[in-house]
């Protein structure tokens, strides 16, 4: 027998954005009834614990100064600019709302203000005591501070106290309609495999984004939650640029940065430094093809030499002491995860990992969706914001910019469900599309397949991992690569699952192959170099400024792309002739 549980407002997800939508919800109105429902356990689970612990801050740099200098270097005039200028306007109150949600997790000087680092801020030597002087240059409008990384276990416990309910081990696969609104969602334990059904007033969907289980660190992202909202019919933007992409050894799977001030291929040449030039945020998109373009011309395998990075003593304080930043969790995080890379490591050579970073879910500037009673908050919804331009968000080349946003986003989706559940009815779903749901979810236990999941996940990772399919594109590898997704998703009858745990690994990759679709058949369309975004057959940027939507058809996994021109007249910001 099913559970049932009635709420106002089902957050699914319990990292920062949902946390953050869930505490903003319930502040507003301490009579709501506020539900998180995570897969694994809310406050551990997710990205936000798992990062570098460091958030975006404006500082006293001016809001209008960070959308153009965002707008220029990063996202390459394909930013919605009023979303952008909104995000730029809160990150300084962000941080203060999640050190007073954490308990005072962010670190502080003496006096009790934040402290504050510039990304590309240089060493200066050190101080009487051999701690490192960094300077603070008008480089770029924003800064960065930095939290300790169990601080979302301080998240959940606030949330608590204010009376939001939690539901752990239990996984979203399915959200329901009734009278053209979303009225709740289908859920599963992932330990027993029960089912538990949530009707609600409103659903805000703060899952994460798609990262195709590749990179270690960022493999929580697998895209249920969008998969999820593509079934229930919501429309997507964006989708072309879920590609980030970071610099890894093969020897340990851990990223390095700044691999692209010291990238030398066989022959002994520097061939990254030149992609460093000018404005040169975060990791360099031109630099990674520039991997692949020396890679076949013969001149590999590439080589890292890191004691020329300029970046190692920033990195090494950042991260993994106390020389700069006081994280005493987060020191011994990075700290036992750099002597584990470097204890492993025997050779220089470098490749490019994807991370994806896919977030495609369109979301308007108050977060809600296309569809009627659902909203998004942090990485599912980050691209399709389109807040960040031309760049896979986050990073989004801004290093912090996924706690900023998560957080950011989640106040804001908080408000918006909160307004809005106050004149909403509720709405009862059929209960034949919860048996539907149910037929689809158990499936793979049923059709008697004979590929486990982790057999069938490598396949995905040689269409998605490949850098000249999802970075450096060209029409040709594009449609080889849509021919190939297409049929893994026929051979998805093969999958066998036994387990609960199996039945939400089939379910995740049915979600990759479909973050995937969207993916590559959007990249066929943008017939252009722009940002991130880098087509070998199209150099120069289009003439015309334009986003990509994708919607669903109703079929399937079928679904229609068309062009969205950006209201580039109502922007301050504009590319030049």
């Amino acid at each position: 027998m099913a559970e049932r549980i009635n709420t106002d407002i089902l957050v699914i997800g319990g990292s920062l954005a949902g946390m953050a939508a869930a505490i903003t919800a319930k502040e507003a109105d301490p009579e709501t009834e506020v539900t998180v429902v995570e897969k694994y356990t809310a406050g551990y689970a997710g990205k936000a614990n798992r990062g570098a612990g460091i958030m975006t801050m404006l500082g006293d740099a001016k809001p209008e100064d960070y959308v153009a200098y965002h707008t220029k270097y990063i996202g390459d005039y394909l930013n919605d600019q009023e979303a952008q200028l909104q995000y730029a306007e809160n990150l300084n109150r962000g941080v203060e709302l999640l050190d007073k949600w954490s308990g005072g997790k962010i670190d502080k000087k003496e006096d009790g203000s934040f402290k504050t680092l510039k990304w590309l801020a240089q060493v200066q030597g050190k101080d009487e005591n051999g701690q490192f002087i960094f300077d603070e240059p008008d480089h770029f409008p924003w800064t960065l501070v930095a939290i300790d990384l169990d601080f979302m276990v301080n998240v959940r416990k606030y949330a608590q106290k204010a009376g939001i309910r939690f539901v752990d081990r239990t996984g979203v696969v399915d959200l329901l309609l009734a009278e053209g609104k979303i009225s709740g969602a289908v859920a599963y334990n992932i330990d027993d495999g029960s089912q538990t059904v949530f009707q609600a007033k409103a659903v805000v969907l703060a899952t994460g984004s798609q990262n195709y289980r590749i990179m270690p660190m960022w493999s929580p992202g697998r895209g249920e939650g969008l998969a999820a909202a593509f079934r229930a019919g919501a429309k997507f933007r964006n989708c072309e640029f879920g590609s980030f992409y970071n610099w890894i050894s093969l020897q340990n799977f851990e990223s390095s940065m700044g691999v692209e001030f010291a990238l030398y291929n066989d022959k002994g040449e520097n061939v990254g430094l030149a992609h460093t030039q000018g404005e040169h945020p975060d990791v360099d998109q031109d630099s990674l093809a520039e991997w692949y373009k020396q890679t076949v011309a013969g001149n590999g395998p590439m080589h890292y030499r890191q004691q020329e990075n300029p970046l190692m003593p920033y990195l090494m304080t950042t991260l993994a002491c106390d020389d700069y930043f006081h994280r005493p969790f987060a020191d011994a995080f990075w700290g036992s995860l750099f002597f584990n890379a470097y204890s492993q490591q025997t050779s220089d050579e470098i490749v490019p990992g994807l991370i994806g970073e896919f977030s495609g879910l369109m979301v308007d500037k108050d977060m809600k969706t296309t569809l009627d009673g659902l909203f998004a908050a942090g990485d599912i919804c980050y691209g399709g914001s389109a807040a960040a331009g031309a760049v896979p968000p986050p990073p989004g080349r801004v290093r912090g910019s996924g706690l900023a946003f998560a957080q950011n986003s989640g106040c804001i989706a908080g408000r918006s469900v909160s307004d809005y559940v106050k004149n909403a009815p509720v709405c009862t779903f059929d209960e034949g599309d919860v048996a539907k749901i149910d037929e689809r979810f158990m499936k793979p236990m049923k059709q008697g397949g004979s590929v486990k999941v982790m057999e069938f996940l490598p396949k995905i990772h040689r269409v998605m991992q490949p850098l000249e399919n999802s970075l450096y594109r060209k029409e040709e590898r594009l449609l080889a690569a849509l021919t190939e997704i297409e049929k893994l998703q026929a051979e998805l009858e093969t999958l066998k699952a036994e387990s609960a745990h199996d039945l939400f690994g089939c379910n995740e990759i049915q979600s990759m192959l479909l973050c995937a679709k969207l993916f590559f058949t959007t990249s066929l369309h943008r017939k252009e170099s722009r940002g991130w975004f880098l087509r070998e057959d199209y150099p120069d940027h289009s003439k015309e400024l334009t986003w990509y939507t994708a919607t669903p058809t109703g079929e399937g996994t079928d679904f229609v792309v068309a062009p969205m021109k950006l209201p580039i007249d109502r922007y301050p910001n504009k590319e030049a002739e």
